[in-house]
């Protein structure tokens, strides 16, 4: 989920830190994370094809800067073997993702994860299978909804007061 600009920012900080204007402030840095996931919110991945015309812009050079600087990893360890969601009682989701990653999902996969879409419908938090599992969505207006939603249903099923704590940062 790392964009090329947000790649060249970790740079910069690393290099102004460091006093080292090699990549990364003359570090090693290692990557971790699954590319076949979800994209950065904004700005170009980090394996996207550049246009070459974005360099006329401060923010088009950062991209192209992150890129090069991605493109400076010379090792690179895949991991192979399924582990989060290993066992017999997960081999058909395993599969589906794996026909996801590869964009030859078939019709049992979509209904596999239709699913495990949250609708509208499944308004009792309380007794829901899902009431503790992450949730991704995509937008803050969502975020926020859901988890002043969320909060408020645990603390009515663990029998404990919600209080709320605003702020305003000043600068």
């Amino acid at each position: 989920m790392i964009s090329c600009n947000f790649l060249t920012k970790i740079h910069d900080a690393l290099v102004d830190a460091k006093g080292n204007t090699a990549p990364f402030g003359g570090i090693n840095i290692i990557f971790a994370g699954d590319f076949a996931q979800l994209s950065p919110v904004s700005g170009k991945q980090l394996y996207a094809h550049l246009d070459l015309k974005c360099c006329a812009t401060t923010q088009g050079q950062k991209t192209i800067s992150g890129r090069l600087l991605w493109l400076l990893t010379n090792t690179v360890v895949l991991l192979m073997k399924i582990m989060c969601q290993s066992g017999p009682d997960n081999e058909g989701f395993v599969e589906c993702l794996a026909r996801l990653h590869e964009g030859k999902c078939t019709q049992d996969n979509y209904q596999l994860l239709q699913t495990r879409v949250i609708t509208t419908s499944a308004r009792n938090t309380k007794d829901c299978e899902w009431k503790d599992a992450p949730i991704i969505v995509c937008d803050n207006e969502s975020k926020d909804k859901l988890n002043i939603r969320m909060t408020t249903a645990f603390a009515r099923r663990t029998g404990r007061t919600l209080h709320w704590y605003h702020c305003t940062d000043k600068h």
